[in-house]
């Protein structure tokens, strides 16, 4: 085979570049020297532009690549929970992505909901097969090779995460789930947990200070190896949370599941499941028990905690929050 350098389309670490990801750092609370890629879309600097804009600008969250150029490209190949800095060909840095979800199927075996998620076109399965055969089929050429549709593919799903501005109004994707930070992400699911339950159970200010104290010290103690934040955003709004706190319980092989909301307007859509789901699969792969609590009456939420494998283990009355309420006390074991 010829040099595979040729099908590398990463990036150097250029000054902008790293100074985009530091800024993007400091202000989500990640350490800078958390590894990153650093690469851009396509072979060409107008693919490259094209596809990062529908990034920023439009649905696309998903990307497909070679596997077999993948894995000579250490540089390139996508990472479980990976993070990445969009650039266009020249290395301008624009968007930082976050993997969380890969596959590598044969070409053929590409379905119609990864063409719809990678956002090109006209969506479809038929239009995603027809622009990649032409892709792939332009990656082979210098290699003297055909492109056959028993080749594996790659199937990258991501989300966008910075610029902030971009994560927080995703463009014909429906609501999406950002596996990160972003700052004023708390303080806007304080406000959706106070409002629900002042709605709801009649809790007032008892509880929203309880809540606003108890987000302020995660937050200042927020550290993203241990700890799981995932924020539901739409239309420039945070409209849910779930967070994993790995530093609250005092053992290294626990932690709480905590702020669990999503907000009136997507109850019933399945994004409280997904949410879940997030949180539980980065759990396991950490965590030996994570504990909760909450009350008797959130008959929504204990079904999906059950779902997932939780058991109740205490239960008992509590006027913490002002009205006395059963509560309760939640865990799920390895």
């Amino acid at each position: 085979m010829s040099d595979p350098r040729a099908l590398d389309n990463a990036v150097e670490r250029s000054p902008q570049v790293r100074r985009f990801w530091r800024d993007f750092c400091v202000a989500t609370g990640l350490s800078a020297d958390t590894p990153y890629q650093a690469w851009y879309f396509g072979d060409s600097s107008e693919l490259a532009h094209e596809l990062v804009e529908l990034v920023l600008h439009g649905p696309k969250r998903a990307t497909a690549g070679l596997s077999e150029f993948n894995d000579q490209n250490p540089r390139v190949k996508p990472v479980s929970g990976g993070y990445s800095v969009l650039t266009e060909r020249d290395g301008t840095p624009r968007a930082v992505i976050r993997s969380t979800v890969l596959e590598r199927r044969p070409f053929a075996e590409v379905d119609a909901a990864f063409a719809w998620d990678e956002g090109e076109g006209d969506r479809t399965l038929a239009d995603w097969k027809e622009g990649h055969r032409r892709f792939f089929t332009r990656e082979l050429a210098p290699l003297g090779r055909l492109f056959d549709e028993h080749m594996l593919v790659d199937l990258e799903r991501f989300e966008l995460l910075y610029p902030f501005e971009a994560a927080l109004n995703p463009v014909d994707c429906g609501p999406r789930l950002v596996p990160c930070l972003l700052p004023g992400a708390m303080s806007a699911s304080a406000t959706l947990q106070t409002r629900y339950y002042a709605r709801e159970h009649d809790f007032g200010v008892v509880f929203e200070a309880g809540r606003m104290v108890d987000i302020a010290d995660f937050l200042a103690r927020f550290d993203p190896s241990r700890d799981g934040v995932w924020v539901a955003v739409q239309g420039g709004q945070v409209l849910g949370t779930i967070v994993i706190d790995g530093g609250s319980t005092g053992d290294p092989a626990s932690a709480q599941l905590r702020w669990f909301i999503v907000a009136d307007a997507l109850r019933g859509s399945g994004l409280g499941r997904r949410m879940m789901q997030a949180a539980m699969d980065f759990s396991r792969a950490g965590y030996a028990r994570v504990e909760l609590g909450t009350f008797h009456g959130l008959h929504a939420a204990r079904h999906l905690y059950e779902t997932f494998g939780f058991r109740k283990v205490i239960e008992r009355r509590s006027t913490q929050w002002g009205p006395e309420v059963l509560e309760q006390h939640w865990e799920w074991t390895a």
